[in-house]
């Protein structure tokens, strides 16, 4: 079994902001309320976007009155065309303007997206907040619940997606599976992340929880990652990577694409297209080319 340490979460966990600043004038819910798809959370008041609101209908007002004097006097020669062009440009400007302000005015509350339990509620009512300050955070319960966990490289070698996984808790033991791996280890922690999908998972297994996870390894189990040094490596996309490895004669060169399953120090961990006992150029293999000729230089050289 591989053990591991993980955090449960909602597949998707949404956070929630209002699109226009001003003050909280209250919310309808706190942490751990359960919440309905279309349920009214929060709102913010609009004293301020009403005043914007009321500036632009002055001003679409304005530019209609402008292009209404014009149309008569370019009908009888007064005054060119162009004028009239741009007063229509100068009305449809603020009639644009002015919905966008009705738009955002109608965005003054929060409604839950999905049906969900309250995660998250950062604001409190009386706060001025800038437009886009996260207000609530809401677990979709539609999504799922899952386990984040961190395996090491050689831990999540012996690991494949559709793994069966088994929970410790005290209040008993629940059944997952492995849904995702990481393609590549986390910067900085060299650990790669995994997914585990709990189906049947309680309500009492609340987001933020850590639990502890025992997976069922690959059949047979699976061999360690290679290292290799990073200097051999000629080419990189994604978890993939090229470099030159020595033939069985070792006079010769071939090209490789290879498997990256992460970092260790200044070695490169391969998970694929290399095998133990192969050889690798650590040096010098962008002067290379298929079948080119070498000559490995002693140890130590």
């Amino acid at each position: 079994m591989v053990k591991a340490t993980g955090s449960v979460a909602f597949k998707r966990e949404i956070p929630l902001s209002f699109k226009v600043a001003g003050k909280v004038e209250g919310f309808q819910v706190d942490i751990a309320d359960p919440v309905t798809r279309g349920q009214r959370l929060a709102r913010i008041q609009v004293t301020e976007v009403d005043a914007q609101l009321r500036a632009a209908d002055a001003r679409v007002t304005k530019a209609r009155q402008d292009l209404d004097r014009l149309l008569p006097l370019v009908a009888k020669g007064f005054v060119e065309k162009a004028r009239v062009d741009a007063a229509k440009s100068a009305l449809d400007t603020a009639q644009a303007d002015r919905d966008a302000i009705a738009f955002n005015r109608g965005l003054s509350e929060i409604a839950a997206p999905a049906d969900g339990v309250v995660l998250a509620r950062p604001l409190e009512p009386g706060q001025i907040v800038p437009a886009g300050t996260t207000a609530l955070v809401i677990g979709d319960r539609e999504s799922g619940v899952i386990v984040r966990a961190g395996l090491s490289d050689r831990d999540v070698a012996r690991v494949a997606t559709g793994n069966a996984v088994e929970l410790d808790l005290p209040e008993g033991k629940l059944t997952g599976q492995v849904t995702r791996i990481a393609a590549k280890s986390a910067t900085g922690t060299g650990v790669f992340d995994v997914e585990v999908t709990l189906p049947d998972a309680p309500a009492f297994l609340s987001s933020g929880r850590i639990v502890t996870l025992h997976i069922a390894p690959r059949p047979g189990g699976a061999a360690p990652p290679l290292a290799v040094p990073a200097s051999a490596i000629i080419e990189g996309f994604g978890d993939l990577a090229t470099l030159y490895v020595v033939k069985a004669d070792g006079k010769a060169v071939e090209r490789r694409q290879v498997k990256v399953a992460g970092l260790r120090g200044s070695d490169l961990l391969v998970a694929g297209g290399l095998t133990q006992g192969e050889r690798v150029v650590s040096a010098g293999g962008a002067y290379l080319r298929p079948d080119s000729a070498i000559t490995i230089a002693p140890a130590g050289k």
